[in-house]
């Protein structure tokens, strides 16, 4: 079964057969996703991000993932993924962009669990995703002011000074001028570290809108399959493959 996305991509529904994979090393870079692999689709997701475009494709993200050869109702299907958990004879659902010689599976999903394989990186649509890069910038602005805070409570026992007074004094200062520094300087880098790696997220939301999943840009697979694992789950699970 067949059903027709935008442009060649679609979603398709069969059985795996003939399954090949291997563990492989490979430069997950958005801009093309290499090889025999057609990536129209994963090149449209980048289309207008201007230079932060050019940014993700200098990205060296070098790291094994699982490259899949199979057939599905009879035609070739390839693709690389995290990890494909998936065997010979699994009814699968795939979301996938017509190639040349065959189909690039950019994400698949057993429906008996609900066990998801996706394309590297795509696990979280773009408010996830800014959500996610923001709040860890906030834990380092955190972490800093904290340490700032503490060090000048020990800079002042060593010279003599200290007095809960004196540093409550201090610390009022630091939140007027230190912690709106940090938070201006911390959350351009935020932006600019979630502007890089966007287009991973554009493809996340292709993939989930493939599968009919309401509200794609606020989905993180990791968080949700957190809260669904299941006895026997593996230890890559809910970090390289994911249940939805």
């Amino acid at each position: 079964m067949t059903n027709e996305l935008n442009g060649n991509v679609r979603k398709i529904a069969g059985k795996i057969t003939e399954l090949k994979k291997s563990r492989r090393n490979r430069d997950f870079v958005l801009s093309q996703i290499g090889g025999d692999v057609g990536a129209s689709a994963v090149s449209a997701a980048l289309a207008g991000m201007g230079g932060a475009g050019i940014a993700i494709a200098s990205i060296d993200s070098s790291e094994s993932a699982d490259f899949v050869e199979f057939s599905l109702n009879g035609e070739p299907v390839q693709g690389w993924f995290w990890r494909f958990p998936f065997q010979e004879g699994d009814d699968v659902e795939l979301v996938a962009e017509r190639g040349e010689r065959a189909w690039s599976a950019y994400g698949v999903r057993r429906e008996s669990d609900s066990l998801v394989a996706v394309y590297p990186h795509c696990f979280e649509g773009r408010r996830s995703h800014y959500l996610s890069t923001f709040r860890f910038w906030g834990i380092i602005v955190a972490v800093i002011f904290g340490f700032m805070m503490c060090l000048d409570a020990v800079f002042a026992l060593f010279k003599g000074k200290f007095s809960i007074a004196g540093q409550l004094e201090a610390y009022g200062i630091y939140a007027m001028y230190l912690l709106p520094a940090l938070l201006v300087v911390f959350g351009f880098l935020a932006w600019r570290a979630g502007r890089k790696t966007e287009g991973f997220a554009h493809v996340a939301e292709m993939i989930f809108k493939g599968f009919g999943w309401s509200n794609p840009t606020g989905i993180n697979l990791r968080a949700i399959s957190k809260a669904k694992r299941r006895p026997g789950d593996g230890k890559d699970y809910s970090l390289r493959y994911f249940r939805y």
